[in-house]
């Protein structure tokens, strides 16, 4: 009879997941995470996450907002640039997780020499508009 448009949702595990891939992401070498794992599940999210760029990053963006600056939010900051690359700091939805990740080594007391060169690039931009 009538269809309901069935929007994609993130799998259930997301949380744990984004937790994993933050840890990951974090120190490859030492974490004692499988990459494979991670590269798979970023596969299975790519057709949506470029086919509904602001509803992937709105599904995105619900869950890790209890998480409060953890290893998920990084994860997740981590999972935006694997999505869209450099791209990622032109997408107005994506800026929220971006400057996450970044208060997630900030809070850590890394150094700026941990930042990567996109994550650099948001703080500079970020110190232009607070000028």
């Amino acid at each position: 009879m009538f269809r309901r448009d069935r929007r994609p949702r993130l799998p259930d595990d997301m949380p744990r997941w984004l937790e994993r891939f933050g840890r990951h992401s974090f120190d490859v070498t030492r974490s004692g995470i499988d990459g494979g794992d991670m590269w798979d599940r970023i596969g299975s999210l790519h057709g949506w996450a470029t086919s509904d760029r602001d509803g992937f990053l709105t599904a995105l963006r619900a869950v890790v907002a209890g998480d409060q600056g953890g290893f998920a939010t990084f994860g997740a900051a981590r999972l935006v640039w694997e999505m869209y690359g450099c791209e990622c700091l032109r997408i107005p939805g994506a800026l929220p997780l971006i400057d996450a990740g970044i208060e997630f080594k900030r809070s850590r007391g890394l150094p700026t020499a941990m930042m990567t060169g996109y994550e650099m690039q948001r703080v500079h931009e970020i110190q232009k508009q607070d000028t």
